[in-house]
C-alpha cells in the first residue's frame, strides 16, 4: 500500500460514495479515513464498500481530528454547500495534504470560494472541484469534434438545469466552458423567478431561472432551468456547418459527412458504454486517476482544477446578479457576496408562498429536518 495515496473522507453522503468509487477504481488509492457526525452512517458506508480491498476506513466524528490523527494524501470533502470552504481552508492549512477534491458547487459565494484557491495555493495543495462529467466520454468526443471542425464554428449551446443553479447549472456552466475549449465567459444575462422559500442544501435558491452567456469566441450559451417538464444532463450544440446533441452516455452528430443524425457511443476508460451508473463510475475513476497523475506531480494540470470550478460558479452567480441589477453583466463579477441572498435580503424577492422548504431535507437524519449544516 505504500505506493498508494492514502484518502481522508468528509461526509458520508451519496457524492463521496461517487468520490471514493472513482478512488477504488482507479487502483491508484487507499482510502484511510472517514468523517462524519454520525456514526451509523459511517458504517452504512463501510457496508457499501466492503468489496474493496483497499477500503479500510477509520472513523472520526471531527474532521479536524481526522485530518490529524490520520494524515491523508488526498482530502475528500462531500458536505453541504457552506461546509465547502471552511473545510477546505481547514484541510490545506493541516500540512501533508497534497491535494483536496471538493464537491461542486465550490462554496456558496465567490469570496468563500477565492479563500480557498488562496490558501491552496499558499500551502502548495492542489484543489480540484467535482466536475466529474469532464471525463464523460460523450463530452470529450464532443469537445474533440468541435475542435475537428466537426459542425464548423459553435454559434449556440443549449441546456437544460433544475433544482436551483448552484446544483445541476454548475454543471451546465463547466460543461460550456470544457466544450469550448475552456475559454472565457465574457458577459451574462438572465433572470430568476422565487416565489416560495426554496432551499438547496441549505443555500437559498430561486424556484426558475432562464439565462444566456456569451464567451470570447463569439459562442453563447444558454440554460433553462426549472422552466421545463423535462430535465436531462447534456447539451444540443449549434454550429454554423452541424450540430451535435448530447447526453451523458452518448451522443448524435448531425453535418453534411453524416447525412442525418448518427450516433455515438464512446466507452470509457474504465467502463464500457451502457455500464451501471456509467456516468457515475467512470467520470469518478477518470477524474481520481487525473487526480493522481497531478498530486504526484507526474503531470501538471487537473481538467477539474480548482480555478476552473470557480469559473462555473462564477457564472452561476452572475446570472444572479444581472436579475438583481436588471442589467448584462460583464465578467469578470465584481461583486464577491451571493447576489440571490442580497436580493432575498432587500426584498427584491417577496415570498408569495411562506414555508421553508429544503429539497434535500430528506437526507438527513433524525429530527433534524430543519438543520442549517450536515455533514452527508
Amino acid at each position: 500500500m505504500a505506493d498508494k495515496l492514502r484518502v481522508g473522507v468528509i461526509g458520508s453522503g451519496g457524492m463521496t460514495q461517487n468520490h471514493s468509487r472513482g478512488y477504488l477504481n482507479s487502483g491508484q488509492y487507499e482510502i484511510v479515513a472517514l468523517a462524519d457526525l454520525s456514526p451509523q452512517v459511517m458504517t452504512e458506508y463501510d457496508e457499501a464498500f466492503a468489496e474493496y480491498d483497499d477500503y479500510n476506513a477509520e472513523h472520526f466524528t471531527d474532521f479536524r481530528v481526522m485530518l490529524e490523527t490520520a494524515k491523508p494524501d488526498i482530502v475528500s470533502i462531500g458536505v453541504w454547500h457552506s461546509g465547502h470552504a471552511p473545510m477546505t481552508v481547514a484541510a490545506a492549512a493541516a500540512g501533508g495534504v497534497k491535494a483536496i477534491l471538493c464537491e461542486k458547487p465550490m462554496a456558496d459565494s465567490l469570496s468563500a470560494a477565492a479563500d480557498m484557491l488562496m490558501v491552496c495555493e499558499r500551502n502548495n495543495v492542489k484543489l480540484v472541484i467535482g466536475h466529474q462529467r469532464r471525463f464523460l466520454p460523450a463530452y470529450t468526443l464532443a469537445k474533440q469534434m468541435i475542435e475537428d471542425g466537426e459542425i464548423g464554428d459553435v454559434r449556440l449551446i443549449t441546456s437544460v438545469a433544475g433544482d436551483g443553479l448552484p446544483n445541476y447549472a454548475s454543471h451546465q456552466t463547466d460543461m460550456f466552458r470544457y466544450l469550448l475549449g475552456d475559454v472565457e465567459c465574457t458577459w451574462v444575462m438572465g433572470n430568476v423567478e422565487r416565489e416560495t422559500d426554496h432551499w438547496e442544501r441549505s443555500t437559498q435558491i430561486e424556484d426558475k431561472a432562464l439565462a444566456v452567456f456569451g464567451f470570447e469566441n463569439d459562442a453563447q450559451a444558454m440554460i433553462v432551468s426549472d422552466l421545463t417538464p423535462v430535465r436531462w444532463q447534456g447539451a444540443r450544440i449549434y454550429g454554423s456547418e452541424g450540430m451535435i446533441e448530447m447526453t451523458t452516455d452518448d451522443l448524435f452528430l448531425m453535418n453534411a459527412k453524416s447525412g442525418g443524425w448518427a450516433q455515438h457511443k464512446p466507452d470509457g476508460e474504465f467502463f464500457k458504454y451502457g455500464a451501471d451508473r456509467f456516468e457515475w463510475v467512470e467520470g469518478g475513476a477518470g477524474q481520481a486517476r487525473e487526480l493522481a497523475d497531478w498530486a504526484s506531480g507526474r503531470s501538471d494540470y487537473h481538467r477539474g482544477n480548482g480555478l476552473n470550478g470557480y469559473k462555473a460558479l462564477e457564472m452561476v452567480h452572475a446570472v444572479y446578479e444581472s436579475a438583481r441589477l436588471h442589467v448584462q453583466v460583464e465578467m469578470p463579477m465584481k461583486t464577491m457576496v451571493n447576489p440571490l441572498d442580497l436580493m432575498i435580503e432587500d426584498g427584491h424577492l417577496p415570498i408569495r408562498y411562506p414555508g421553508k422548504h429544503d429539497i434535500r431535507a430528506s437526507r438527513l437524519r433524525g429530527e433534524n429536518l430543519g438543520a442549517d449544516t450536515d455533514n452527508s
